[in-house]
């Protein structure tokens, strides 16, 4: 049995970005002094700050801090050390992030504590000029492994409109991402990332762009019982996204719309609705299951989250997120199929010294299954981040 699929996506936002400067002169010897101005450009990294809440998504700026600097090039090493302290109350089989999906139904009552820092992230973020543009190279991995063995997070080359490498999908949008201590962040959430060439063009201003691309297919289907087969991809992921402060996504097809509105200077507001047929696996998600003894179909998916992040002084912030997600199931998935997830988080995070972070987040999760069968899990989790200059 084979099943195959693409995607395509269309998106809306509009972000700050920074005007493009850059010189060309012989390669100089390295130092550790020198100005990052000139290495700014209108790049991906840059464009999904707010400044409200603690950003764990968003690249380090470039811009101080440990950063090698030659004459035409420039390398800002970043990252983070983030020590996680989680307590369950509840059965979860996911120990170190709150996958709702993990949520086993029908379980013995069961506590669990569990300390750990593989979100521990260092990246590199290589610039250098050439003629009149400048060139960037993105390297990013963390330690969220098995045996916290070092991973890829993000491994691009961007130039000008081009992007080409592995970074989040054309289907998300970072800025809307909720600012949660847990890994796993909200059940509606696409935070996907995947190896792409995408091209992003502005229309009639630098505050509409839209963006086009071509990026790694991923299908995951449920076989009717005694079907074997392998699932295959003869096709990439066709994804558009059209950028001004929301996000739309869209054969299998889907629509990602998030938005994000600054309330105040200190209070911001985010939400998402995403739907579609076959993009479940934007969430660990099938995206066909059985639909009778020799045939699969693509399974409809709904979700949707609110948010809010607030500073409340210069060192305190807040963030609470709600979101729920469903999946239209076939009578011929088993009767324990993930049916609907709900997701709740609130958090309090306080930095008592620059690059210094002490949180603290209460987590609270519900999976129901196809038989209508359902389980809730509580969670409590205490992190402390320590920023690279």
């Amino acid at each position: 049995q084979d099943e195959q699929s693409s995607t395509f996506v269309t998106s809306f936002v509009d972000l700050p970005r920074n005007a493009s400067a850059s010189s060309t002169s012989p390669i100089a010897p390295i130092s550790l002094d020198g100005s990052s101005d000139r290495f700014l450009g209108n790049f991906s990294t840059q464009g999904n700050r707010f400044d409200v809440g603690v950003d764990l998504y968003s690249a380090p700026e470039f811009e101080g801090g440990l950063i090698v600097f030659g004459e035409d090039v420039a390398l800002k090493i970043g990252g983070y050390v983030k020590a996680d302290f989680i307590h369950d109350f509840d059965p979860i089989d996911a120990t170190d992030s709150f996958v709702t999906t993990s949520i086993p139904v029908g379980a013995p009552h069961r506590t669990n504590t569990r300390f750990h820092a593989r979100q521990t992230r260092l990246s590199f973020d290589t610039r250098w000029a050439a003629e009149d543009r400048v060139i960037q190279i993105f390297v990013e991995g963390d330690f969220f492994s098995v045996g916290n063995e070092f991973r890829l997070r993000h491994a691009y080359g961007e130039v000008g409109s081009l992007i080409v490498g592995r970074t989040w999908t054309t289907f998300t949008d970072v800025s809307a991402a909720p600012a949660t201590l847990d890994f796993e962040g909200s059940v509606s959430a696409v935070n996907r990332r995947q190896a792409q060439a995408r091209w992003t063009q502005p229309i009639l201003n630098d505050e509409l762009t839209v963006a086009i691309a071509v990026e790694n297919p991923e299908f995951i289907v449920e076989t009717p019982t005694g079907i074997v087969g392998d699932e295959r991809t003869p096709s990439p992921d066709f994804v558009t996204r059209l950028r001004r402060m929301p996000v739309v996504t869209g054969f299998g097809w889907g629509v990602n719309c998030t938005g994000v509105l600054l309330l105040r200077d200190d209070l911001k507001f985010y939400s998402q609705i995403v739907f579609g047929e076959g993009i479940g696996s934007y969430r660990g998600l099938p995206d066909a299951a059985p639909s009778g003894l020799e045939r699969s179909e693509r399974l409809p998916m709904f979700g949707w989250m609110v948010g809010t992040t607030h500073d409340w002084t210069e060192t305190l912030s807040s963030n609470f997120t709600y979101a729920e997600n469903r999946l239209e199931n076939t009578a011929f998935q088993a009767p324990d199929a993930v049916h609907r997830t709900t997701y709740l988080a609130a958090n309090l995070m306080w930095t008592p010294l620059h690059r210094v972070t002490v949180g603290v987040e209460y987590l609270y999760g519900i999976r129901q299954n196809l038989d209508r069968e359902a389980a809730a899990a509580h969670r409590l989790q205490a992190s402390f981040i320590f920023d690279l200059p």
